[in-house]
């Protein structure tokens, strides 16, 4: 699993059936302070995540197909949790309240 901001949603008219009637959002992994790691990537919403809210992201072979009670599930990302907050080393680093500050760009 991985921590994640949502940054936008995805809309696709044609697409796989899988995910008809499912949320797609653009994600974009984060580090435990919520700075970028990385490009943003798919995901299927899960939870109804919204856009700027910090989110628990991942998946892994067959686990899609378990969650959506789907036989063919090509899933490779899912929205699984909204993140209240982050402690690391017993201190709180991230809260979803921070959600609507601008974010600095990892260095």
């Amino acid at each position: 699993m991985r921590l994640a901001r949502v940054v936008g949603n995805v809309v696709s008219t044609l697409k796989h059936e899988t995910y008809e009637g499912k949320p797609l959002l653009l994600v974009e992994p984060v580090n435990p302070d919520g700075t970028p790691k990385g490009p943003a990537t798919v995901a299927i919403d899960y939870v109804g995540a919204g856009e700027g809210e910090y989110v628990i992201m991942g998946g892994a072979p067959g686990q899609a197909k378990d969650v959506f009670k789907i036989e063919v599930a090509p899933i490779r990302e899912m929205v699984m949790g909204i993140i209240d907050e982050v402690e690391l080393n017993g201190e709180v680093v991230l809260r979803a309240s921070d959600s609507d500050k601008p974010r600095a760009p990892k260095s």
